[in-house]
Protein backbone atom coordinates (compact mmCIF):
# COMPACT_ATOMS: atom_id res chain seq x y z
CA UNK A 1 0.00 0.00 0.00
CA UNK A 2 2.79 2.43 0.91
CA UNK A 3 4.65 1.57 -2.29
CA UNK A 4 1.48 2.20 -4.27
CA UNK A 5 1.01 5.63 -2.65
CA UNK A 6 4.65 6.53 -3.28
CA UNK A 7 4.28 5.50 -6.93
CA UNK A 8 1.21 7.67 -7.34
CA UNK A 9 2.97 10.59 -5.69
CA UNK A 10 5.96 10.25 -8.02
CA UNK A 11 3.66 10.08 -11.05
CA UNK A 12 1.90 13.27 -9.92
CA UNK A 13 5.27 14.95 -9.38
CA UNK A 14 6.31 14.03 -12.91
CA UNK A 15 3.05 15.48 -14.23
CA UNK A 16 3.92 18.79 -12.60
CA UNK A 17 7.44 18.54 -14.00
CA UNK A 18 5.98 17.98 -17.47
CA UNK A 19 3.96 21.18 -17.17
CA UNK A 20 7.04 23.12 -16.13
CA UNK A 21 9.04 21.62 -19.00
CA UNK A 22 6.34 22.58 -21.49
CA UNK A 23 6.44 26.13 -20.16
CA UNK A 24 10.24 26.17 -20.50
CA UNK A 25 9.98 24.71 -24.01
CA UNK A 26 7.59 27.44 -25.08
CA UNK A 27 9.87 30.13 -23.65
CA UNK A 28 12.89 28.56 -25.41
CA UNK A 29 11.03 28.42 -28.73
CA UNK A 30 10.05 32.07 -28.32
CA UNK A 31 13.68 33.01 -27.65
CA UNK A 32 14.76 31.01 -30.68
CA UNK A 33 12.19 32.81 -32.83
CA UNK A 34 13.28 36.21 -31.51
CA UNK A 35 16.90 35.37 -32.22
CA UNK A 36 16.02 34.13 -35.71
CA UNK A 37 14.08 37.27 -36.54
CA UNK A 38 16.86 39.45 -35.13
CA UNK A 39 19.35 37.72 -37.42
CA UNK A 40 19.41 39.72 -40.67
CA UNK A 41 20.64 36.90 -42.93
CA UNK A 42 18.71 33.98 -44.34
CA UNK A 43 15.24 35.46 -43.92
CA UNK A 44 12.81 34.83 -46.72
CA UNK A 45 9.18 33.97 -47.26
CA UNK A 46 7.27 33.41 -44.04
CA UNK A 47 10.18 34.48 -41.82
CA UNK A 48 10.47 37.79 -43.66
CA UNK A 49 6.74 38.41 -43.12
CA UNK A 50 7.03 37.53 -39.44
CA UNK A 51 10.03 39.84 -39.11
CA UNK A 52 7.99 42.72 -40.51
CA UNK A 53 5.06 41.90 -38.17
CA UNK A 54 7.39 41.74 -35.19
CA UNK A 55 8.98 45.08 -36.06
CA UNK A 56 5.54 46.68 -36.42
CA UNK A 57 4.31 45.23 -33.12
CA UNK A 58 7.50 46.29 -31.37
CA UNK A 59 7.15 49.81 -32.75
CA UNK A 60 3.54 50.13 -31.60
CA UNK A 61 4.51 48.74 -28.18
CA UNK A 62 7.30 51.29 -27.78
CA UNK A 63 5.01 54.10 -28.92
CA UNK A 64 2.27 53.16 -26.44
CA UNK A 65 4.78 52.67 -23.60
CA UNK A 66 6.58 55.95 -24.24
CA UNK A 67 3.33 57.91 -24.67
CA UNK A 68 1.88 56.71 -21.39
CA UNK A 69 4.88 57.37 -19.16
CA UNK A 70 4.41 56.23 -15.62
CA UNK A 71 0.64 56.91 -15.47
CA UNK A 72 -1.11 54.36 -17.68
CA UNK A 73 -4.83 53.70 -17.60
CA UNK A 74 -6.37 50.24 -17.48
CA UNK A 75 -7.23 50.35 -21.18
CA UNK A 76 -3.65 51.29 -22.08
CA UNK A 77 -2.25 48.51 -19.90
CA UNK A 78 -4.56 46.03 -21.63
CA UNK A 79 -3.34 47.32 -25.00
CA UNK A 80 0.28 46.86 -23.90
CA UNK A 81 -0.47 43.32 -22.72
CA UNK A 82 -2.19 42.55 -26.03
CA UNK A 83 0.81 43.83 -28.01
CA UNK A 84 3.22 41.83 -25.85
CA UNK A 85 1.12 38.71 -26.38
CA UNK A 86 1.04 39.38 -30.13
CA UNK A 87 4.82 39.75 -30.19
CA UNK A 88 5.21 36.56 -28.17
CA UNK A 89 3.02 34.64 -30.64
CA UNK A 90 5.09 35.95 -33.54
CA UNK A 91 8.27 34.77 -31.84
CA UNK A 92 6.71 31.34 -31.19
CA UNK A 93 5.73 30.97 -34.83
CA UNK A 94 9.19 32.01 -35.96
CA UNK A 95 10.80 29.59 -33.49
CA UNK A 96 8.72 26.66 -34.77
CA UNK A 97 9.66 27.56 -38.33
CA UNK A 98 13.32 27.69 -37.31
CA UNK A 99 13.04 24.22 -35.78
CA UNK A 100 11.72 22.89 -39.09
CA UNK A 101 14.73 24.31 -40.93
CA UNK A 102 18.17 22.65 -41.14
CA UNK A 103 19.92 22.71 -37.75
CA UNK A 104 22.21 25.62 -37.00
CA UNK A 105 22.95 24.99 -33.33
CA UNK A 106 20.61 27.71 -32.08
CA UNK A 107 17.91 25.14 -31.41
CA UNK A 108 19.99 23.09 -28.97
CA UNK A 109 18.21 24.50 -25.92
CA UNK A 110 14.80 23.47 -27.26
CA UNK A 111 16.05 20.03 -28.22
CA UNK A 112 17.57 19.51 -24.77
CA UNK A 113 14.28 20.46 -23.10
CA UNK A 114 12.38 18.11 -25.40
CA UNK A 115 14.74 15.27 -24.57
CA UNK A 116 14.15 15.94 -20.87
CA UNK A 117 10.40 15.96 -21.51
CA UNK A 118 10.64 12.60 -23.29
CA UNK A 119 12.56 11.08 -20.37
CA UNK A 120 10.05 12.44 -17.87
CA UNK A 121 7.11 11.14 -19.95
CA UNK A 122 8.71 7.69 -20.20
CA UNK A 123 9.30 7.56 -16.45
CA UNK A 124 5.75 8.80 -15.78
CA UNK A 125 4.26 6.10 -18.01
CA UNK A 126 6.37 3.47 -16.26
CA UNK A 127 5.22 4.66 -12.86
CA UNK A 128 1.60 4.71 -13.97
CA UNK A 129 1.89 1.15 -15.23
CA UNK A 130 3.50 0.09 -11.97
CA UNK A 131 0.78 1.94 -10.05
CA UNK A 132 -1.96 0.07 -11.93
CA UNK A 133 -0.20 -3.22 -11.27
CA UNK A 134 0.15 -2.44 -7.55
CA UNK A 135 -3.50 -1.38 -7.38
CA UNK A 136 -4.58 -4.67 -8.94
CA UNK A 137 -2.37 -6.62 -6.54
CA UNK A 138 -3.75 -4.68 -3.56
CA UNK A 139 -7.34 -5.24 -4.70
CA UNK A 140 -6.63 -8.95 -5.16
CA UNK A 141 -5.20 -9.20 -1.65
CA UNK A 142 -8.13 -7.28 -0.15
CA UNK A 143 -10.65 -9.41 -2.02
CA UNK A 144 -8.90 -12.63 -1.00
CA UNK A 145 -9.04 -11.44 2.63
CA UNK A 146 -12.63 -10.18 2.53
CA UNK A 147 -14.28 -13.00 0.54
CA UNK A 148 -13.81 -15.78 3.14
CA UNK A 149 -14.87 -13.38 5.90
CA UNK A 150 -17.89 -11.90 4.07
CA UNK A 151 -20.49 -13.64 6.31
CA UNK A 152 -18.80 -12.42 9.49
CA UNK A 153 -18.35 -8.86 8.18
CA UNK A 154 -21.97 -8.72 7.02
CA UNK A 155 -23.19 -10.00 10.38
CA UNK A 156 -20.94 -7.46 12.12
CA UNK A 157 -22.48 -4.52 10.24
CA UNK A 158 -26.08 -5.71 10.59
CA UNK A 159 -25.72 -6.62 14.26
CA UNK A 160 -24.02 -3.29 15.00
CA UNK A 161 -26.84 -1.35 13.38
CA UNK A 162 -29.58 -3.29 15.18
CA UNK A 163 -27.82 -3.27 18.55
CA UNK A 164 -26.94 0.42 18.26
CA UNK A 165 -30.54 1.35 17.45
CA UNK A 166 -31.81 -0.72 20.35
CA UNK A 167 -29.23 0.67 22.79
CA UNK A 168 -30.04 4.27 21.89
CA UNK A 169 -33.79 3.77 22.23
CA UNK A 170 -33.55 1.73 25.46
CA UNK A 171 -30.66 3.42 27.24
CA UNK A 172 -32.44 3.81 30.56
CA UNK A 173 -33.61 0.19 30.68
CA UNK A 174 -30.16 -1.16 29.81
CA UNK A 175 -28.40 0.98 32.41
CA UNK A 176 -30.97 -0.02 35.04
CA UNK A 177 -30.53 -3.71 34.21
CA UNK A 178 -26.78 -3.35 34.80
CA UNK A 179 -27.40 -1.59 38.11
CA UNK A 180 -26.20 1.79 36.86
CA UNK A 181 -27.76 5.00 38.03
CA UNK A 182 -29.58 7.33 35.67
CA UNK A 183 -28.49 10.37 37.69
CA UNK A 184 -25.08 11.78 38.42
CA UNK A 185 -25.19 10.86 42.15
CA UNK A 186 -25.82 7.12 41.82
CA UNK A 187 -23.52 4.21 41.03
CA UNK A 188 -21.52 4.43 37.79
CA UNK A 189 -18.72 2.50 36.22
CA UNK A 190 -16.95 5.76 35.43
CA UNK A 191 -19.44 8.62 35.14
CA UNK A 192 -22.90 9.16 33.68
CA UNK A 193 -21.65 10.45 30.26
CA UNK A 194 -19.04 7.70 30.00
CA UNK A 195 -21.55 4.99 30.97
CA UNK A 196 -23.96 6.33 28.36
CA UNK A 197 -21.24 6.18 25.68
CA UNK A 198 -20.42 2.60 26.71
CA UNK A 199 -24.07 1.63 26.38
CA UNK A 200 -24.45 3.41 23.02
CA UNK A 201 -21.22 2.16 21.45
CA UNK A 202 -19.42 -0.43 23.58
CA UNK A 203 -22.35 -2.77 24.12
CA UNK A 204 -23.40 -2.81 20.43
CA UNK A 205 -19.79 -3.46 19.49
CA UNK A 206 -19.62 -6.51 21.79
CA UNK A 207 -22.92 -7.83 20.46
CA UNK A 208 -21.81 -7.27 16.86
CA UNK A 209 -18.48 -9.05 17.51
CA UNK A 210 -20.24 -12.08 19.02
CA UNK A 211 -22.71 -12.23 16.11
CA UNK A 212 -19.89 -11.92 13.60
CA UNK A 213 -17.97 -14.76 15.29
CA UNK A 214 -21.03 -17.03 15.32
CA UNK A 215 -21.91 -16.19 11.71
CA UNK A 216 -18.36 -16.93 10.59
CA UNK A 217 -18.36 -20.25 12.42
CA UNK A 218 -21.73 -21.24 10.96
CA UNK A 219 -20.62 -20.18 7.48
CA UNK A 220 -17.44 -22.23 7.89
CA UNK A 221 -19.41 -25.31 8.93
CA UNK A 222 -21.81 -24.86 6.00
CA UNK A 223 -18.92 -24.36 3.57
CA UNK A 224 -17.16 -27.48 4.88
CA UNK A 225 -20.38 -29.51 4.60
CA UNK A 226 -20.99 -28.33 1.06
CA UNK A 227 -17.43 -29.20 0.06
CA UNK A 228 -17.78 -32.63 1.66
CA UNK A 229 -21.04 -33.31 -0.17
CA UNK A 230 -19.52 -32.18 -3.44
CA UNK A 231 -16.50 -34.40 -2.88
CA UNK A 232 -18.74 -37.41 -2.18
CA UNK A 233 -20.84 -36.62 -5.24
CA UNK A 234 -17.73 -36.40 -7.41
CA UNK A 235 -16.43 -39.66 -5.97
CA UNK A 236 -19.76 -41.37 -6.62
CA UNK A 237 -19.83 -40.02 -10.16
CA UNK A 238 -16.32 -41.32 -10.81
CA UNK A 239 -17.23 -44.71 -9.31
CA UNK A 240 -20.35 -44.97 -11.48
CA UNK A 241 -18.33 -44.03 -14.57
CA UNK A 242 -15.73 -46.66 -13.70
CA UNK A 243 -18.48 -49.27 -13.19
CA UNK A 244 -20.04 -48.45 -16.55
CA UNK A 245 -16.64 -48.72 -18.22
CA UNK A 246 -16.03 -52.10 -16.55
CA UNK A 247 -19.44 -53.40 -17.63
CA UNK A 248 -18.82 -52.25 -21.19
CA UNK A 249 -15.49 -54.07 -21.20
CA UNK A 250 -17.12 -57.25 -19.87
CA UNK A 251 -19.85 -57.13 -22.52
CA UNK A 252 -17.24 -56.65 -25.22
CA UNK A 253 -15.23 -59.59 -23.91
CA UNK A 254 -18.38 -61.72 -23.85
CA UNK A 255 -19.19 -60.91 -27.47
CA UNK A 256 -15.69 -61.71 -28.76
CA UNK A 257 -15.90 -65.58 -28.41
CA UNK A 258 -19.22 -65.66 -30.26
CA UNK A 259 -17.76 -63.61 -33.04
CA UNK A 260 -14.75 -65.93 -33.27
CA UNK A 261 -17.00 -69.06 -33.39
CA UNK A 262 -19.19 -67.55 -36.10
CA UNK A 263 -16.10 -66.75 -38.15
CA UNK A 264 -14.83 -70.36 -37.76
CA UNK A 265 -18.11 -71.88 -38.91
CA UNK A 266 -18.21 -69.66 -42.00
CA UNK A 267 -14.74 -70.93 -42.95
Amino acid sequence: MIKHLVTRFEAARLDLQQRELRRREEAAIARLGEKTLADGGGRSGRLASLSADAAAARGRLQAVASGNGKSASAAQRQRIEALELRLHQIHLTAGRLALAMPPTGAENEVLAIRAEMADAASERDRLRGEGHRLAEETWTQVRSWVSPRAPGLTALVVAWWIARSYAVSHTDAIMTSFGLSLSRRGYHLVSLPTDTVLVHYGLPLVVAAVCAYLAQRVAGRVRATVEEVRARSSEATRAAAAARLTAADERRDARDPRVQRAAGKSR
